[in-house]
């Protein structure tokens, strides 16, 4: 099997001739640390420019694979001393925009638009809003504090060429976006805050080794990986939890995508579950399969702990080891032939994302309604917050889809909620911020296991900020993909209740957390 994946046997995936010549056009990655080494002096001399010019920010704006392994990055090794911060917006709500618009020094900031489509309605939005505000200060000169990476011939690479872009960097079409880690959508942002993209490579390449055909599958950690996440679903085991300090918790969000969005589809899938507060035994269900995440260089015994105690009470477990932080260079590789070889096992095309789409297009119908109406009617949820938790079975997950700012109170309280909810029903409990999800598991939602149950949260905004050239606010742009969502997932026939805040005060967040509480310790 291993072979066949290196030679890049379509077959693996799909019996059907016309998806294999699709899938044949999304194998570039097996190949993507050899083609990037090319790219290293290139990379590097802009970087360098860039600092020299003394940028103080780097704002990337993009979505899912666009933006989730530059985030791993910053957060696992900050900016270099004289190198810019890295800032990821990925999110449509009116709150985050304007924490990040005030977190930069707008004159001293390079904005990063990431898409390989280069069509992605969030990151659009977020480049007309800032371009416009650049435009105020730097007039015709706006486009030398942009750049561009996406795919040859995309929209963006034209809106980039005629915005006059300080530099448009094309990436491989061959290479999906949850697959493009090691390309110029994970490199370029890792150079830029002063990284030794070089040595990250290299790891890349010692990961290449170790898992290439002529090692043993038993020591091949891609197929143990792989093969234990595929023959642990098919026996009930779907959701994968990831254990790892939290120096390394943002690679969880880059995984989960990768898992979730490959697997999740015809009914089937595995659930990743990250940043998932530990609990005790009696807190988990036997749908677990637990795999830690460590540095070899950090104190981790809890987490050891944990993996001994479930092992011996008949969990099943595994541990990766890093050396150091580089090596999550070469995890980005292993991660990625893990999940190809899970999803050729499970009978699953890893490369597509067919229900991604549908509440895309539901989302742009709702906008329409908002531009002809002006405002969009909230869904009514057809279930009670109590019935929906009675009507939870042992193997059921449940997903908080929180349309919400990322902020430190907000992810407290819902991280609180996660936890909460697991130890009451003793079912696995995911945390995803809207829109960032719907680029993440939102295709595990729709396509995968009808085992998930949602609780999708939103909240009236009081500061909106208007999407240049658009007759929706960024608000209602973030409502009208909570509504989509909520009515795709009620097409699909997945329970779903939704729950509106009046505002983000201290009142507002209190009462969601009583009634959520509330709710689930009646059936605890």
């Amino acid at each position: 099997m291993v072979r066949r994946l290196w030679e890049k046997d379509a077959s693996l995936w799909s019996r059907d001739p016309h998806v294999q010549e699709e899938i044949r056009k999304r194998l570039g990655w097996l190949n993507a640390p050899n083609d990037m080494t090319l790219q290293v002096e290139n990379i590097n001399a802009f970087a360098e420019e860039i600092k020299n010019a003394g940028t103080t920010h780097i704002v990337l704006l993009g979505m899912g694979g666009s933006s989730l392994a530059p985030e791993v990055f910053q957060t696992i090794f900050g900016n270099r001393a004289g190198y810019p911060e890295l800032v990821v917006l990925d999110s449509t709500d009116p709150g985050r925009v304007l924490d990040v618009q005030n977190k930069i020094k707008l004159e001293s900031t390079l904005f990063v638009v990431s898409s390989k489509s280069g069509g992605t309605i969030e990151s659009v939005s977020f480049y007309k809003y800032f371009f416009e505000k650049v435009t105020a200060v730097k007039k015709e000169k706006a486009g030398e504090q942009f750049i561009a990476i996406t795919d040859p011939g995309s929209p963006l690479e034209d809106s980039a060429k005629k915005a006059g872009f300080k530099k448009i960097f094309l990436a491989p079409p061959d290479v999906g976006g949850r697959y493009s880690a090691l390309t110029f959508f994970g490199l370029v942002p890792a150079a830029l805050i002063g990284l030794d993209i070089k040595k990250l490579l290299e790891k890349s390449h010692e990961m290449m080794r170790d898992c290439s055909a002529e090692t043993p599958v038993a020591k091949n950690p891609a197929m143990v990986l792989g093969i234990a996440m595929a023959v642990l679903a098919e026996e009930g085991r779907d959701k994968f939890t990831l254990l790892a300090p939290k120096s390394l918790e943002s690679f969880g969000d880059w995984a989960e995508q990768l898992v979730a969005e490959s697997s999740g589809k015809e009914g089937a899938g595995i659930v990743p579950v990250v940043r998932e507060p530990l609990g005790e035994l009696e807190n988990y269900g036997h749908d677990r399969f637990f795999v830690g995440l460590l540095s070899g260089h950090e104190q981790a015994e809890e987490i050891r702990k944990a993996l001994k105690t479930f092992s011996a009470k008949g969990h099943p477990t595994l541990t990766l080891v890093m050396e150091g932080p580089e090596d999550i260079a070469g995890q980005f590789f292993l991660w990625e032939m893990a999940t190809a070889v899970a999803c050729a096992l499970l009978k699953i095309n890893a490369f597509d994302q067919p229900d991604v789409q549908s509440a895309k297009d539901k989302t742009k119908s709702l906008l329409k309604v908002i531009e002809a109406k002006g405002s969009l009617d909230v869904k009514p949820s057809e279930t009670t917050l109590e019935d929906f938790f009675g009507d939870l079975k042992p193997c059921d997950y449940i997903g908080i889809l929180a349309f919400l700012p990322d902020r430190p109170v907000i992810k407290a309280l819902l991280t609180e909620l996660q936890t909460a909810i697991r130890n009451f029903a003793k079912n696995a409990v995911t945390l995803g911020l809207g829109p960032r999800y719907l680029h993440s598991t939102g295709q595990l939602h729709k396509g995968g296991p009808a085992t998930g149950a949602f609780i999708l949260i939103t909240a009236k905004t009081k500061e909106d900020q208007p999407v240049p050239g658009e007759k929706y606010s960024f608000g209602q742009l973030e409502f009208a993909q909570a509504m989509g969502d909520f009515e795709t997932l009620g097409r699909k026939e997945r329970r779903v209740v939704h729950l509106t805040l009046q505002d983000l005060s201290e009142k507002s967040l209190e009462g969601l957390r009583e009634s959520i509480l509330k709710a689930v310790s009646v059936w605890a």
